[in-house]
């Protein structure tokens, strides 16, 4: 089976805001690192294997995003393809700063796979299926530290039909996402359907 390569896989970070700032109102963001095979070969004197791709794939290796990185891709994959540009200042207007709409196709598979870590017994957010709102969620370790330690993450949004907030939770030097940052993301996501989606306040 052919898969996407190394190539394609950077095109669609790069699409979906990785690699670069958000602009979010805030000093010293950071803008990750996007490996590829000609960077590998300057940066380490070595070819790039298709290990290093199946790595890549799945965020390991030496792949580096920010948490407000992957909340806005989370947050936009929810809106069906626009990327706000993240702000404390509440005064600041909402502005897309990246419209990849045009993936719609992509953006549905995403969307149904998150729904199902939530939906399906063996998904590894299933927890959430209890939750007052249907929910969308995707969980993961990420490896830090000369890859000797591991980050357990979360991102979600809820309702899945018709999504009004995006959680991430991140919790350093922990194991996996499903058994440490899903409880947490559980008690954040009840307390806003019941308190904000369900009763009507914003």
């Amino acid at each position: 089976i052919k898969g996407l390569g190394i190539g394609k896989l950077k095109e669609y970070w790069q699409k979906f805001g990785l690699g670069k700032k958000t602009g979010i109102d805030l000093f010293g963001e950071k803008e990750g690192f996007l490996p590829d095979p000609a960077e590998k070969e300057q940066r380490k004197g070595d070819i790039w294997r298709i290990g290093d791709t199946y790595n890549v794939s799945i965020g390991q290796g030496d792949l580096m995003v920010t948490p407000i990185q992957l909340i806005g891709l989370i947050a936009s994959i929810a809106d069906g393809g626009n990327f706000y540009k993240p702000h404390l200042n509440k005064a600041d207007a909402p502005k897309i700063s990246i419209d990849y709409t045009n993936l719609a196709n992509e953006i549905k598979e995403v969307k149904i796979g998150m729904e199902d870590a939530v939906s399906k017994s063996y998904g590894t957010a299933y927890q959430l299926v209890s939750l007052s709102v249907k929910a969308a969620a995707k969980t993961g370790s990420s490896q830090i530290a000369n890859n000797t330690k591991t980050n357990a993450f979360f991102v979600g949004y809820e309702p899945a039909d018709d999504p009004q907030i995006a959680v991430l939770v991140l919790i350093e030097n922990a194991k996996e996402g499903s058994l440490n940052a899903v409880p947490i993301a559980k008690d954040v996501m009840e307390w806003y359907a019941n308190n904000r989606i369900l009763s009507g306040q914003q």
